[in-house]
């Protein structure tokens, strides 16, 4: 017999149980909730990481200048903890080597050159530009290309490895030049030191990148006797460069980069001057900013907004590169002997 005992204590019992579960169900959500708010914390600070990045003291970088002149780095929500500008791609390169750095703005040869030879784990993630490298000449010693074979005229070029350096091999063996001859009055030396020793007529004749090539030419005396789409026309110029931990570890931001570029590219074909001005702004002040510059101090001619448009009017500036692009430049580096072995260009560009 059931007496109302019995039905209090088991009612008793059963709302205990009761509680006990609610309780249970309470902690398992107030920990699932801790839990994925320590999780949503922790990719939070992932994705806030700070970028350290390397730069070209060129137009070359013009994506780059233009992209934190307008503040598209912000706008993005990509912090920039620290910029560091070299005299050239070889520099960015070399940068990357020491390991402190997590994308930079480079010469396409110099980003092979350093990812082939010196195992750099650095990936392409988008293009810059085409073209955008040129010869100029003291025009009173120099009326033709046959001109550098003359053993009074002293030629500048980059370091073994940078790109003007891979267009001036190029450019001999296309003119069927004297290329032992010409090399052995080929003085080695970054573009700031070419421009000033082309100034002083130290040296008859400089290959440099732009926007160095257009100031070169503006000299007294001076002229562009060959740019480089007369040796490789739409030639891969320049790359943004992301390492291989950037990647894996901060896919978001990797994208978020390659967006803020192609943007940055847009705007500039958009707004040539506008562009223009700020490049020069970014140039003229970043002088201070140039690394190693005890050894090799730039030059300090002025670039005016006028020169800086004029020079990105030399380079086709968009972020498309294609496997071929690389490949290409991939195969004639390994054919001129600047790689030890050539390679699948896949294995430097970033998946899409």
């Amino acid at each position: 017999m059931v007496t109302k005992t019995t039905v209090h204590a088991v009612t008793k019992a059963y709302m205990n149980i009761r509680t006990i579960s609610l309780n249970i169900v309470l902690f398992i959500l107030t920990f699932s909730i801790f839990a994925d708010h320590c999780l949503s914390a922790q990719k939070d600070i992932k994705d806030k990481k700070t970028l350290n990045m390397a730069v070209e003291y060129t137009n070359h970088a013009a994506a780059f200048y233009y992209a934190e002149g307008k503040g598209l780095f912000r706008k993005a929500d990509i912090s920039i903890n620290e910029i560091k500008v070299y005299t050239s791609g070889v520099g960015v390169a070399v940068a990357f080597t020491k390991g402190s750095f997590d994308a930079g703005y480079m010469c396409l040869v110099p980003a092979i050159f350093t990812y082939a030879n010196g195992g750099v784990p650095i990936k392409i993630l988008a293009g810059t530009h085409k073209d955008g490298y040129g010869l100029v000449v003291n025009s009173e010693k120099i009326k033709t290309i046959k001109d550098l074979e003359k053993t009074n005229i002293k030629i500048a070029n980059g370091p073994k490895g940078t790109t003007t350096d891979f267009l001036q091999m190029l450019m001999m063996k296309k003119n069927k030049l004297n290329t032992e001859a010409i090399l052995s009055r080929t003085l080695r030396m970054s573009a700031s030191k070419q421009l000033m020793a082309l100034q002083s007529r130290r040296v008859d004749a400089v290959f440099v990148p732009e926007h160095f090539a257009t100031l070169a030419a503006s000299f007294p005396g001076m002229k562009m006797l060959l740019k480089s789409t007369e040796i490789w026309p739409d030639m891969q110029g320049s790359v943004l460069v992301v390492t291989k931990d950037m990647i894996r570890n901060h896919p978001d931001l990797v994208k978020k980069l390659k967006r803020v570029n192609s943007q940055s590219i847009k705007l500039i074909n958009k707004n040539r001057f506008e562009a223009a001005n700020i490049f020069a702004r970014s140039i003229n002040s970043s002088s201070s900013m140039i690394e190693n510059k005890s050894k090799d101090s730039p030059i300090t001619t002025i670039l005016s907004a006028e020169l800086a448009a004029e020079s990105t009017g030399n380079m086709r500036m968009t972020p498309d590169i294609t496997r071929k692009d690389v490949q290409d430049v991939i195969d004639k580096m390994y054919e001129l002997g600047y790689l030890r072995k050539s390679f699948d260009a896949a294995e430097i560009m970033a998946d899409e």
